[in-house]
């Protein structure tokens, strides 16, 4: 699949079958990322373990239903809604507390595994999510191996999908302005 055709094929996906990715897979995925435009420091933590997955998308769970945000509340409040939406891998990327251009790399990074995971056959889901659940519970990031002195940016979920569970809003028009 050519680069432009991959971009144009990705898609968020929100429902993943329980098979691994195998590690050649997850290498390049992580080698991808770590390609991706970068103006600082950026850490990128691959998390597999089952049961830190299921206690990260369980506190990203509480910590949305008790948001004041009334759409993170409503997300959380979707019949079988999971945050992390059963994903097997989550590609977490994180920066130095403090750091100037933290969102900017991480968004990068993450944007950059799910073009890659997209090329490799493999569903993925730029996410927000697993940050409410450190905020909620710092321990997991020592859990899951967040660098000391690093914090959680964002995060790309992968897996093989198994279909839509959560139907999203159709993909907004981009305004496009050219000065000449």
């Amino acid at each position: 699949m050519d680069t432009l055709r991959t971009i144009a094929n990705r898609k968020s996906v929100r429902s993943y079958a329980g098979t691994p990715v195998e590690p050649e897979k997850v290498t390049a995925l992580v080698e991808a990322a770590g390609q991706a435009p970068c103006a600082g420091m950026l850490a990128i933590t691959v998390v597999e373990n089952p049961a830190a997955l299921k206690a990260l998308d369980e506190a990203a769970l509480q910590a949305m239903r008790d948001s004041d945000n009334e759409f993170l509340r409503s997300r959380a409040g979707l019949p079988g809604y999971r945050p992390l939406y059963g994903a097997p891998l989550l590609l977490l990327f994180s920066a130095p507390r403090g750091g100037s251009f933290d969102a900017y790399n991480g968004s990068a990074a993450a944007a950059t595994a799910t073009i890659a995971a997209t090329a490799l056959g493999l569903g993925s889901c730029f996410v927000l999510s697993p940050i409410f659940g450190f905020k909620a519970r710092p321990e997991l990031t020592a859990t899951v191996g967040v660098p000391d002195g690093f914090t959680p940016i964002c995060g790309a979920l992968i897996g093989y999908s198994a279909g839509e569970a959560f139907a999203t809003a159709e993909r907004q028009s981009v305004s496009v302005n050219y000065c000449k």
